[in-house]
């Protein structure tokens, strides 16, 4: 009977790759969300205002056209970061093996996809409001339709590869034998400083082999 009433042990369920990648995204939760929102906010805001006022000759269109084309360049980085800075802890407490990173570095480019939509959302809503005078509606539909159905999805693929690349980061950290919060700490920032500094190289590669502005043959 006692046997009969021994719960089984859940750790070989919780660490196939389907329960792993699901708990995942029940991470996405509002604090996330409202985060890379409040980003996009911000980063566009301030866009916007340094293109003012250098480029007063240019029209309101060609100003939000700029900060949105902008921004959908930076934004796979800026989100990836992001997500880094609050998975990496999490990441960093587990010791896997490479072969299993699987499940993490598919999650993360996942993840990284979703919140550059939010983000995008963000930055379509914040230069319509702020420079709009007319129809918000009207004008939110405008700039989505400004967003070339190529440089959207390189923007998207971008954004997939960058998280995925921060999660390994954070997974190969993991592996140092080196334990304690001190540890964690140290590890947490070398982990952000790699991920930044080897996603600002592969964004200036990307500048370099395919003009962002130009992609869609505008």
């Amino acid at each position: 009977m006692g046997a009969i009433l021994t719960p089984a042990p859940m750790a070989a369920v919780s660490d196939e790759p389907i329960p792993r990648l699901i708990r995942r995204f029940e991470r996405l939760d509002g604090r996330l969300v409202a985060t890379v929102t409040g980003t996009g906010v911000v980063v566009c805001l301030g866009f916007i205002e340094l293109l003012r006022s250098p480029l007063q000759q240019l029209s309101r269109v060609t100003v939000e056209l700029l900060a949105v084309r902008a921004l959908l360049f930076l934004g796979p980085l800026l989100v990836s970061l992001l997500l880094l800075l609050r998975d990496g802890p999490q990441l960093l407490g587990e010791r896997r093996s490479p072969g299993t990173w699987g499940p993490e570095l598919l999650a993360s480019g996942l993840l990284s996809v979703v919140l550059l939509l939010y983000f995008m959302a963000a930055v379509i809503i914040t230069a319509s409001l702020t420079l709009n005078q007319g129809d918000v509606v009207a004008e939110v539909a405008f700039l989505i339709g400004q967003l070339e159905p190529a440089r959207f999805a390189a923007a998207l693929a971008r954004a997939a590869v960058y998280g995925a690349i921060t999660a390994a980061i954070c997974l190969q950290q993991a592996r140092r034998a080196s334990a304690g919060p001190m540890a964690m700490a140290s590890r947490m920032s070398r982990s952000f400083l790699l991920g930044l500094g080897l996603l600002v190289c592969l964004d200036l590669l990307w500048t370099i082999s395919v003009d962002p502005l130009r992609m869609g043959g505008r």
